[in-house]
């Protein structure tokens, strides 16, 4: 992805994803004005206790192998994490390579995979046969069109049995069934469901300069955009990125409108409202109110309340918000939960707050693939690293480790032990809690609310769980090999215009019209009339 006309055609596929409310994480990886996040990593846990012991790879993996795996043969694990590492992580690392050297025979090294680069690496890591281990997948990263390609490891009942027994136990039937497909179970999923929401960051003083007290659709956004312009003329309003993980604003829309992502295909390339009695396939270059949007986002770009460069940026809003470069910031709930207290410690005069794309809903119960963790198939060491997956099933220690940090100096148990804090003294930004691998494992059994979480989190959380609804269309997985070819040919043209749409990057007219015209060349028709027909003809619930 060296010459120029290559990135360009990288940038909108982050920017497509985020604002969608995909059957997945949170997130990053994009294809136009429809997006989900996420982001990044922007899922709210929800406390629905997986541990039923009902053994969906089969619960009898307690008896394989009396006599243990074979260890004698000392090997390095690498784990592919996606982010940046925290300050202290080599720290962290050096104590979980003293319980890994203890445990398992082994090392594991990291490689990380920047917001930034996440469109162009991540894929090539899977393709390219590079020896990784672990690497986090869930559907906003396309994991079944991605293990469709081979590009992971089947667990197999005998592997899972001998190897993951702890995860065999803690992993209900319906979460194994979420990790499959075509028949294989290619991932290790977590042991909660949850509810995802994702909005924006915001400063209460330049709230109240410009008379708004939430921010509740595109015209609210434009308001406050312009006050922060207003109050400080050298700062952009809303400093972002379309290929580093943001919501885009089209997320007003799409989240209200419960919008999914279509599994299999590039993310964000077609969606439909599950929650539909039948549900219509969509995108972003013919859904009516997204059409709509563009405009509106292309008026404040040109007005100056977007960063110009927000085609190649590649810091995330999140950033540039907490250093003040930026008067507005994308955020999935719990990723704001985290920040809150070092943005309100730096930042008092701010009146910081969440201010969600769809406060009221509705909201969608995620399934268990909405966050999981893969071998890849180029793996030299699959038995060793599905053996450390289980360890975050069975032992506490592994989970508080790289959730928290070093025990002592991260974090420490409040009196009562019901909550973590940092220790008094200690700078919050050595170790934040850790967003990767967003609570793989046993999260139901060992996670633990921390002291510093946004005061308002543990009551939005209470109201989502109130109003979620399950996804009756959480397993609708469509076969794409009659129309592989076109899917292809399409990617390029929802990355080419996707991203700059929905950041207003474009002339919206001239965009639209230029797009749509290479998406009837590419096949568009055809692509979407075969989805329709599969979603057609699915059972919901099944």
């Amino acid at each position: 992805m060296k010459t120029q006309s290559k990135k360009k055609l990288m940038i909108g596929a982050l920017a497509l994803f985020l604002g969608t409310s995909l059957a997945a994480c949170g997130s990053n990886n994009n294809n136009g004005g429809t997006s989900n996040g996420a982001n990044a990593n922007g899922g709210t846990k929800a406390a629905n206790n997986a541990d039923a012991g009902s053994g969906g790879a089969n619960a009898s993996g307690g008896n394989a192998a009396a006599a243990g795996p074979d260890i004698s043969k000392h090997v390095k694990l690498t784990w592919a994490a996606l982010g940046d590492p925290p300050k202290d992580f080599d720290a962290v690392k050096a104590e979980l390579n003293k319980m890994t050297n203890k445990d398992l025979n082994a090392d594991v090294d990291f490689v990380w995979i920047g917001w930034g680069d996440l469109d162009s690496k991540y894929p090539l890591m899977l393709m390219s046969g590079q020896n990784v281990d672990m690497i986090y997948t869930a559907g906003w990263l396309d994991y079944s069109g991605n293990a469709k390609k081979g590009a992971f490891t089947e667990l197999s009942k005998d592997m899972l049995d001998t190897y993951a027994p702890n995860a065999v136990k803690k992993l209900p039937a319906e979460a194994w069934g979420n990790a499959t497909v075509d028949g294989k179970i290619i991932a290790v999923p977590r042991n909660y469901l949850e509810y995802q929401d994702a909005g924006l960051a915001v400063r209460g003083d330049i709230m109240d300069k410009a008379g708004l007290t939430s921010l509740g659709n595109l015209d609210d956004v434009e308001k406050y955009l312009a006050a922060a312009k207003e109050a400080d003329p050298k700062v952009v309003p809303y400093n972002t990125g379309a290929s580093v993980g943001d919501y885009p604003l089209t997320s007003f829309v799409t989240r209200k409108k419960s919008l999914v992502s279509v599994p299999g295909l590039p993310a964000n390339m077609l969606q439909f409202n599950p929650m539909e009695t039948k549900p219509q396939v969509t995108s972003a270059f013919d859904d009516p109110d997204l059409l709509a949007a563009y405009p509106k986002i292309r008026d404040m770009f040109e007005k100056g309340y977007i960063n110009k460069n927000v085609l190649n940026n590649k810091t995330p809003s999140r950033e540039s918000f907490q250093a003040g470069q930026s008067a507005l910031a994308a955020y999935g709930d719990n990723q704001f939960r985290d920040s809150y207290n070092g943005i309100n410690t730096a930042h008092p005069d701010w009146k910081v707050s969440f201010q969600s794309f769809s406060p009221e809903g509705p909201f969608i119960k995620l399934a268990y693939d909405s966050g999981m963790m893969a071998i890849p198939s180029a793996s030299n060491n699959k038995e060793r690293a599905l053996m450390f997956m289980d360890k975050f099933f069975s032992d506490p220690s592994y989970y508080m480790l790289m959730i928290y940090g070093l025990e002592g100096k991260h974090w420490q148990y409040t009196a009562d032990q019901s909550q973590i804090e940092v220790p008094a003294g200690t700078d919050p930004t050595l170790y934040p809690k850790w967003q990767y691998p967003w609570g793989f494992g046993d999260w139901v059994g060992f996670n633990k609310p921390s002291t510093t979480d946004y005061p308002d989190y543990a009551k939005h959380v209470e109201y989502m769980a109130s109003v979620a609804k399950d996804n009756p269309y959480a397993n609708f997985k469509p076969n794409i090999d009659a129309i592989k070819n076109e899917v292809a040919a399409l990617n390029n043209v929802f990355i080419k215009y996707g991203g700059a749409l929905a950041y207003g990057a474009v002339d919206t007219e001239d965009a639209l019209k230029k797009a749509n015209a290479e998406l009837k060349a590419a096949g568009y028709d055809k692509v979407k009339a075969e989805i329709q027909k599969q979603l057609d003809a699915f059972t919901p619930g099944t």
